[in-house]
C-alpha cells in the first residue's frame, strides 16, 4: 500500500498533466510498434501520451506554481500544461494499489491553470486537447494511467496514455488493456505489471 495513505477524509489533490507541443517520439514509436506486432494493434488508430505529476493537500513548501518553476515537471519550450485540483474523497486516487482499477469519471477534477488559455473555463474540454483533442467518430479512447509501485511522493508521478481504438467503448477497454499491459511477446508494450500499477478508464 502507498504510503501516502491518511485518515478516510475529503482531500485536496492536485494534477499536473503535461503533453509535447511537437512529435511526441515515445507515443509515435509505441504507436508503430503496436499496430505492426501486437495483437489488436490493427484496431488502433492512435496513441497519445502525458506526463502526470499528483500531490495532496499541499505539503509544506509545495503548490502548483512550484511544479511549474522547478524545471524538473514542466518545460515552456517543450510542453502544454493543465492544472487540475479537486477532492478526493476518502483516500487520494492512487492511494490504492490494485491494479487495473477503474479511474473514476470526475479524474482529473476542475481545471486550475492551463497556457492553453481557450480551455481555462472547459475542464474536459483540456484534458481531451492535451491527449490529442477529440475522438474521432467510431472510436473510442482507452485512457490508462500507470505509476512505479510504492511511490513514497511527496509528488507522484507517472504517464498517462490515451489509446484511440476503432470500436465501442467496451471494445476500447478490452483492447486497451491488452495493449498497454506487457504480458507476452505479442501482448502489451506500455506498462510492466511486475513494476508499475495502472488505472484505466474507457471514453
Amino acid at each position: 500500500m502507498n504510503s501516502l495513505k491518511t485518515e478516510t477524509q475529503t482531500r485536496l489533490q492536485t494534477t499536473l498533466l503535461t503533453s509535447h507541443k511537437g512529435v511526441d517520439l515515445h507515443a509515435a514509436s509505441a504507436l508503430l510498434v503496436m499496430k505492426e506486432r501486437l495483437e489488436g494493434g490493427d484496431r488502433l488508430e492512435n496513441l497519445f501520451r502525458c506526463e502526470l505529476h499528483t500531490f495532496w493537500d499541499a505539503p509544506e513548501g509545495w503548490d502548483g506554481a512550484r511544479l511549474l518553476d522547478t524545471g524538473r515537471f514542466f518545460n515552456p519550450n517543450k510542453h502544454h500544461f493543465g492544472m487540475f485540483v479537486g477532492p478526493a474523497a476518502g483516500a487520494a486516487w492512487m492511494e490504492d494499489e490494485t491494479a487495473g482499477r477503474q479511474l473514476t469519471s470526475a479524474w482529473p477534477g476542475p481545471v486550475q491553470d492551463t497556457d492553453l488559455e481557450a480551455w481555462q473555463d472547459d475542464s474536459a474540454g483540456l484534458y481531451n486537447n492535451l491527449l490529442g483533442g477529440a475522438v474521432p467518430e467510431g472510436c473510442a479512447a482507452c485512457d490508462v494511467v500507470s505509476f512505479p509501485y510504492g511511490q513514497a511522493g511527496p509528488v507522484v508521478s507517472g504517464v498517462l496514455w490515451r489509446l484511440v481504438i476503432r470500436g465501442s467503448a467496451d471494445e476500447a477497454a478490452e483492447i486497451g488493456e491488452k495493449l498497454a499491459v506487457a504480458r507476452h511477446r505479442k501482448q502489451g508494450l506500455l506498462i510492466n505489471p511486475h513494476m508499475e500499477c495502472w488505472f484505466a478508464a474507457s471514453r
